[in-house]
């Protein structure tokens, strides 16, 4: 199940280990391999398993009432994905398909429970970088709504 410390350590999202640190995740990292084309996982599926793409792309997507993926966006190189599911243990709120061949690193939440009391430092660093990216989505939502408010707003007064 060890993955090479190395690897990690080409990861942004691993960037804040030291090497005692990148040898722990690594003990608890496996790699997995999606072609293109192949889902990773459904919404509303039950997940506890953090992502991070070592190399590909992934669309993320939701499905229409007819049944129709709708893509919301792209993930690409070093960014991560299943990480609501695998904090909060509620089921997939969104499709993943791999857009190409994809190398994944995949981190099970029970496995990163059992670090928690021995290396607490590594599973702080982990989820820091975990709230860091959510918080980077939630302030890329909140400036999309902002524009489509003011833009809206715009459209209302002109007329």
């Amino acid at each position: 199940m060890m993955v090479d410390t190395n690897l990690l350590r080409s990861i942004p999202f691993f960037a804040e280990l030291n090497d005692d640190e990148l040898s722990v995740i690594a003990g608890i990292t496996a790699q997995k391999h999606f072609s293109t084309g192949e889902t990773v996982f459904n919404d509303g599926e039950e997940g506890h398993s953090l992502y991070i793409i070592r190399k590909g792309e992934v669309k993320v997507c939701k499905r229409a009432p007819d049944g129709e993926l709708f893509t919301l966006t792209i993930l690409k190189d070093g960014e991560i994905f299943g990480e609501m599911s695998f904090l909060d243990e509620r089921p997939h709120s969104a499709t993943m398909v791999a857009v190409s061949d994809v190398e994944t690193y995949v981190i099970q939440k029970p496995d990163f429970d059992s670090i928690v009391d021995e290396h607490p430092q590594v599973v702080y660093k982990i989820l820091k970088n975990i709230v860091f990216t959510i918080h980077a989505i939630v302030r890329g939502m909140n400036s999309r709504y902002i524009e489509m408010v003011n833009y809206m707003w715009g459209r209302k007064r002109g007329t």
